[in-house]
């Protein structure tokens, strides 16, 4: 596998040409020094998604590493788990059946004012084959957008809606939820539809499954533009696949990605803990230069 040479402490092997790669060579559960968490911080800045392989990680020793990288972001649905509130436990028992957790493409509370920054996601017990988490560029969703479309989506501010969310992880038996979540159904947050980069200064798109409409606009009016972004980013060449390993930690630069849980492995448990890091509030892109006409030019 290619392996890039800008780091030096651990192994960091792209997965696909659009976004994600693996970390091998680095044990984050053995508190290393600053520079080991600044170069992963670098990498996510980077690729977007990385699957830092063979870690060992418990509830206390996950909670460390993350907080290594941030402040919990907070989540006003999933409650944490005993002795650590940051810290979601996510189970699927082999014979549960229906759709799993995270099934259909979304980002993780794009509804709040400061979306998690980073979400970590660790393999306590994961099936032999399958199970797979799909991630999505919304960078690249950006580039392939025609100027035009740039020119009206950068005057456009999203209305992001809880409405649902809390049902939808009702469904799942697998998974506790805060006492009072449901009051997440009536939360609106309006975010930018063309955002930036807070590090790299890099444009992406802002589109997620809970947003609902456009600022000034109905749903009506909205959603056929809503749809076609969702489609637009999820395209099979902006994607990278995660396949999951006992001991694997997955880290999403959650801003910047969509992602979707494959659910494809009946008759094996999986059980997976989750941690979020805190983020800023996404940022309006500023206006790309215009080119001064040839006519002009003097």
């Amino acid at each position: 596998m290619l392996r890039d040479p800008r780091f030096e402490r651990f192994e960091v092997l792209p997965m696909t040409g659009a976004l994600g790669a693996e970390i091998r060579g680095v044990d984050l559960g053995s508190d290393p020094e600053d520079a080991v968490f600044a170069d992963v911080k670098r990498a996510l800045d980077h690729f977007h998604v990385l699957a830092v392989r063979d870690q060992s990680l418990d509830a206390a020793k996950l909670h460390r590493v993350a907080r290594r990288f941030g402040p919990f972001s907070g989540n006003p649905v999933h409650a944490g788990i005993e002795g650590f509130d940051d810290i979601v436990r996510f189970v699927r028992e082999k014979d549960d059946t229906g759709k799993v957790i995270g099934e259909d493409w979304h980002m993780d509370l794009a509804w709040m004012e400061r979306p998690p920054g980073t979400t970590m996601l660790y393999g306590e017990e994961v099936p032999p084959v399958g199970g797979d988490t799909c991630f999505s560029s919304l960078e690249h969703a950006y580039r392939a957008l025609s100027p035009r479309m740039r020119e009206l989506l950068g005057g456009l501010t999203g209305v992001f809606s809880g409405r649902g969310v809390f049902a939808e992880n009702a469904a799942h038996k697998g998974l506790a939820l805060r006492t009072g979540g449901i009051a997440v159904e009536d939360l609106e947050r309006e975010h930018p539809i063309i955002c930036r980069h807070p590090v790299t200064g890099t444009r992406y798109v802002f589109v997620a499954s809970t947003l609902s409409r456009f600022k000034g606009m109905t749903e009506a009016e909205s959603r056929p533009i809503i749809d076609y972004l969702m489609k637009l980013a999820t395209r099979p060449e902006f994607n990278c696949r995660l396949r999951w390993a006992k001991g694997t930690l997955g880290m999403w630069a959650n801003p910047y990605v969509l992602h979707t849980a494959i659910n494809d492995y009946p008759g094996y448990r999986r059980e997976m803990y989750r941690t979020t890091v805190e983020g800023v509030p996404p940022l309006a892109a500023l206006p790309e230069p215009q080119e001064t006409p040839v006519s002009q030019a003097a």
